[in-house]
């Protein structure tokens, strides 16, 4: 068998061909390596952050817990004859009816909370105790030593049986009586859902006390010493440590109205060796592909090469005549007929001039290019005016129909010469050439879109660029006249655009604070059709003006955004898809400027309806602290003061006034201020914004100012004039 010798363009695709296979081989190897190492990692890492979401979740429920124990001793102590037997050593208040009325008074207290199971009193002084059942005499040793003066937890063992207790210490007289409250937990009730984990659970938790006592899901559970002892050491929130051979997940989450500790346990040994598995599997199988892949490309190439190789001897026929050496490479040969192909083939004619006009248009005028489309099409190309137009259309089956109807108006109008070609599948580009002027031009390409449109059914966009002479520009007018295009965001899809001038910049005056004020003050107004016709105007001032699809975005994610953050500041509530998120999501995939303003619309709709409040009447309790708050307003109160002043713990207070109010007790003091302040902005002239300030209780004036316009939309001096006005 006779082999004839490679040429060196062979030579040349047979080494390259080498060296890519070697290339793909070591790359996929790397990725197939990184991949594996780091798949374990991203599974460890996603767990890791989920079971801590969940545990700071858990943690938070648990504080819930600590807060209602802690109210419930508060109201234990508040009761009259127990704060009488606190604070006095007579032995009257020892007296069987003084302790009856105690016991009472602390059964009536457990019968409300599912989480008490017993209850007992300690008065180290006296050296007794009083449970709800009975008063026991103390031994001389006090059996409270050593606990902290804060809401502490401990595990008590009697006859066999762990009870979690709650301890927390009292001072009725500093530095002389310990008082110590010790409530006994129903288990399963305080650890409901707090606690998780079985046998067949990755992830364990516990409840682990200042003592290094461990309660689980089913009681006080074994666990390791050192996992025991590493959990108690442990400063920061998760930790990775590797115990005898497994690997482990430590977390833990420390109270902060108590010393007691949410902790859990993920062991993720088994998910590190089937990582290692995985690893081996993906790198054995990569390679075996490869190796295939590379066996299969090869034999393909040698298939192919051999038809190409025929090809090129059969097309010597119809190489350059004018081709002074003889081709023998069978790579030159072939690219010469492409070459030949392409300048003088009619077939080849379409691609060649939508190339063309890609480069005139877009990259820069090349008279020479230009000639030789006028040689290919026949166009004369001589009148005094240019113009370029583009045409968008959704329907890409459309696009050869398009096509042919500016053709026809180039054949059929002797005064108007042109190339029309599709740049993509939607859009066309045309260059025309016309003695008509431009309005008479205009007439003529918006008679061809009336054609396509009701005789083809085809609706389209079409801009026309301004008219211009000097050939060398058609890039600049190319850019200028797809900004013009970009008003279909304004004004709609499938009209005619044209500007009769150079595009001019637009001005940054549409978007203001004035806007989101005035909104502000609707909204708190209840005044829907002023806000409606707000954002009518500034949509059309905009469509009318604006030249910044981008900017216009910006607007209206910048008025909706704070318009939401103001309701909420002045206690409005929102649904949860209110947010800044998804705001941004819906104005950045908007299509024109009347989706955004729907989209403001029902912003501001959700606004009014959730700013509308429903009176009812109010518990004894927050009836007390608002009456408080209306007759002290003035001063510089806070929500510590507040609920001094009724005789109930911050805590309970601030939950029970929102859940009644709706506000929080420092927004009901501003909104009592902000409702006296326009009481006095109007009916007292005489006094001057900064006397106003101070007689509400605002000693920066500035802050007084910030609020007033925050809730009215406008300073207190404007409001005062505009009300003075109307």
């Amino acid at each position: 068998m006779n082999r004839k010798k490679l040429s060196p363009k062979s030579m040349i695709f047979y080494k390259l061909y080498l060296v890519n296979i070697v290339i793909t081989v070591v790359f996929i190897c790397m990725i197939a390596i990184i991949c594996s190492a780091f798949s374990s990692k991203l599974i460890l890492n996603n767990m890791i952050a989920f079971n801590e979401d969940m545990i700071a979740e858990k943690s938070s429920a648990l504080d819930e817990r600590v807060k209602q124990l802690d109210e419930t001793v508060n109201l234990m102590i508040g009761d009259e004859n127990v704060f009488k037997f606190l604070m006095t050593n007579e032995v009257y208040y020892e007296r069987p009816t003084a302790l009856l009325k105690m016991i009472r008074h602390f059964q009536n207290i457990c019968s409300n909370n599912s989480l008490v199971e017993g209850i007992c009193l300690v008065d180290v002084k006296r050296g007794i105790a009083i449970t709800e059942k009975t008063k026991i005499q103390l031994d001389d040793k006090n059996p409270m030593i050593g606990y902290r003066k804060q809401n502490s937890f401990i595990i008590d063992e009697e006859d066999g049986d762990k009870q979690l207790e709650f301890v927390k210490v009292f001072e009725p007289v500093r530095g002389e009586k310990d008082v110590y409250i010790i409530l006994t937990l129903n288990e399963e009730s305080f650890t409901n859902n707090l606690l998780i984990g079985s046998e067949t659970e990755m992830v364990k938790s516990y409840l682990l006390t200042r003592d290094g006592d461990m309660l689980s899901v089913d009681g006080v559970g074994d666990i390791d010493p050192d996992i025991k002892v590493q959990l108690q050491d442990q400063a920061q929130r998760v930790e990775k440590i590797n115990l005898g051979g497994q690997n482990l997940v430590l977390y833990k989450n420390r109270s902060e109205v108590s010393d007691i500790s949410l902790a859990a346990v993920q062991d993720y040994t088994y998910l590190v060796k089937e990582a290692g598995a995985v690893k081996k599997i993906i790198i054995i199988a990569s390679v075996l592909m490869i190796a295939a892949a590379t066996v299969i490309i090869y034999l393909f190439s040698l298939y192919v090469y051999k038809p190409l190789k025929q090809l090129g001897h059969k097309l010597q026929g119809i190489a350059a005549k004018d081709q002074q050496e003889k081709v023998t490479n069978e790579y030159s040969l072939i690219e010469n007929v492409v070459n030949e192909l392409q300048t003088e083939k009619e077939y080849a004619l379409p691609s060649v001039v939508r190339d063309s006009i890609g480069k005139l248009v877009m990259e820069f005028f090349d008279e020479e290019r230009f000639e030789h489309l006028k040689l290919v099409l026949h166009q004369n190309m001589n009148f005094e005016w240019n113009v370029l137009v583009i045409t968008e259309c959704e329907d890409k089956e459309a696009r050869g129909t398009i096509i042919n109807r500016f053709r026809e108006l180039i054949q059929d109008e002797p005064e108007i010469d042109g190339f029309f070609a599709g740049m993509t599948s939607e859009r066309c580009v045309g260059i025309f050439n016309t003695s008509y002027d431009y309005e008479e031009f205009l007439n003529k390409i918006d008679g061809v879109k009336v054609k396509l449109e009701s005789d083809d059914l085809i609706k389209i966009t079409c801009c026309v660029s301004r008219s211009f002479k000097n050939r060398e520009n058609m890039n600049l007018v190319y850019s200028e006249t797809l900004r013009t295009l970009d008003k279909t965001f304004f004004k709609g899809k499938n009209t005619l655009m044209y500007e009769a001038a150079p595009v001019s910049e637009y001005k940054n005056e549409y978007y203001s604070r004035e806007i989101e004020n005035r909104l502000t003050k609707y909204v708190t107004e209840g005044n829907v059709e002023e806000a409606e016709e707000t954002l009518h105007t500034l949509t059309k001032d905009l469509s009318n003006n604006a030249t910044d699809i981008q900017y216009t975005r910006f607007v209206y994610f910048q008025i909706c955004n704070n318009l939401i953050k103001n309701v909420l500041e002045l206690g409005g509530k929102l649904p949860k898809e209110y947010n800044e998120k998804d705001i941004f999501q819906s104005v950045f995939s908007a299509e024109s400027i009347l989706d955004l303003e729907q989209m403001s619309e029902r912003i501001l709709e959700a606004c009014i309806k959730n700013f509308e409040r429903q009176e009812k009447p109010y518990s004894p309790n927050v009836e007390k602290a608002v009456a408080f708050i209306t007759s002290n307003y003035w001063k510089d109160l806070s929500l510590d003061e507040v609920a001094k002043a009724v005789f109930l713990s911050s805590g309970y207070l601030s939950i029970i006034f929102k859940e009644e109010t709706g506000y929080t007790v420092l927004e009901y003091i501003t909104f009592i201020r902000m409702q006296k302040a326009k009481e006095l902005v109007l009916t007292t002239p005489a006094l001057k914004i900064k006397d106003i300030a101070e007689q509400l209780g605002y000693n920066n004036v500035q802050s007084f100012i910030r609020y007033f316009k925050k809730y009215y939309g406008e300073t207190p001096m404007a409001f005062r004039k505009k009300e003075k006005t109307e």
